[in-house]
């Protein structure tokens, strides 16, 4: 991480860093506070978290460590690009939170696979909500490895469900693979950003930006025939389609996975 950003990352395991150690003295020429840099942040102050920064990754500014004006030379604001900005994140908390009704709903009137399907992307939802509202209002009431061991868990779950069903050879919609893979992309983007990977943060961008095409064009219906929506070996006539077949249905699937490549780009060009 260049020191474009020191401290700046925004911290989604709840870790409240403090103030960093104060500075050396510089001169009136080229001196520059931490805390003037920080107001030059879109819609950050100098008491912002940002998350995925862990407590191991400021372990670097100890009390007693200074900074000099060489080392400060580096800091260049134009080397942060916000794409997350409170008014963005605004707009994403009010469409998420649109469709977790419309999800809730489903939860309530649908039994069986159908039930537990979208419970999967409720719980999906509940993270991004607060995800998007950590970044406009600051939120860091819960710690980050609490969403990490949830979608773990669901996510574990959902792998020991196909692989009983694929062992008693009962197959089930292609569907749930995609949901599978959203639970596990929660659980790196709870984790710190000082362990992401560059190349798979974009790759998680690419395969939900073509998720949301896939959902908006009607690629994810697994209830029209000659779709192979199967998955596993068995009588696949008993397969449980779980696709939307409504506009509002698809949109709202839509959003979810444009949400999701949205916060991946945003939190990597933090990085």
């Amino acid at each position: 991480m260049s020191l474009a950003l020191p401290a700046l990352v925004l911290a989604h395991n709840g870790e409240d860093h403090g103030t960093p150690s104060p500075m050396a003295s510089m001169s009136d020429s080229g001196a520059m506070s931490g805390s003037d840099s920080m107001h030059d942040m879109p819609g950050m102050s100098s008491g912002t978290p940002m998350p995925g920064m862990s407590g191991d990754s400021m372990s670097g500014m100890s009390s007693g460590d200074s900074m000099t004006g060489d080392s400060m030379s580096g800091m260049n604001m134009s080397d942060y690009i916000d794409i997350l900005p409170m008014w963005v994140s605004v707009i994403w908390i009010v469409a998420l939170a649109a469709v977790l009704v419309f999800h809730c709903g489903h939860l309530i009137h649908m039994g069986g696979q159908h039930r537990w399907f979208h419970a999967t992307h409720i719980v999906m939802l509940v993270g991004m909500l607060y995800m998007y509202a950590g970044m406009a209002f600051n939120w860091n009431f819960i710690p980050g490895p609490v969403w990490v061991w949830l979608y773990a868990l669901t996510s574990a779950a959902m792998v020991i469900w196909m692989v009983m069903r694929v062992v008693q050879k009962k197959p089930f919609s292609y569907l749930w693979i995609l949901a599978f893979i959203s639970q596990a992309a929660m659980i790196y983007m709870w984790m710190p950003m000082t362990s992401w990977v560059a190349w798979l943060s974009w790759g998680l961008v690419v395969y939900f930006t073509l998720e949301t095409i896939a959902w908006l064009v009607g690629l994810c219906d697994d209830g029209k025939e000659g779709r192979g929506n199967a998955v596993g070996p068995g009588d696949r006539s008993l397969v449980m389609p779980l696709g939307h077949s409504t506009l509002w249905g698809k949109v709202s699937m839509a959003i979810m996975a444009a949400s999701m490549a949205y916060m991946f780009a945003g939190m990597q060009l933090m990085v």
